[in-house]
């Protein structure tokens, strides 16, 4: 009977020679979702009809970058921007309104 080494490293003894690099393309911060965040805190906070459209650019983004987390805390924040924006509101109703128009004629 053979004895099989137990470790909690999953390498095999001729992956051991080569270096452990990270994934290609993966940022070590996440970067953009902490941009999308503060740019929803800024939408909410500053000036909603500049920063929550960034918001909203930038969680789309970290969501296709692999940060799930940073962007649906991003989306989140665009929603409640977008909710307290008077701005983006009227504009919304706006166009509603003008298509509500148009339906007479």
């Amino acid at each position: 009977m053979t004895k099989t080494p137990l470790s909690l490293n999953p390498e095999t003894e001729g992956d051991s020679e080569q270096p452990k690099s990270e994934a290609p393309g993966q940022p070590e911060n996440p970067v953009v979702g902490w941009f999308a965040v503060g740019f929803g805190f800024l939408g909410i906070f500053i000036n909603g009809p500049v920063f929550v459209p960034l918001t909203l650019i930038c969680s789309v983004v970290a969501l296709f970058m692999g940060q799930a987390s940073w962007a649906f805390i991003g989306l989140l924040l665009t929603v409640v921007g977008f909710l307290t924006s008077p701005v983006l509101l009227g504009l919304v109703g706006l166009a509603w309104f003008s298509n509500w128009v148009s339906s007479f004629f």
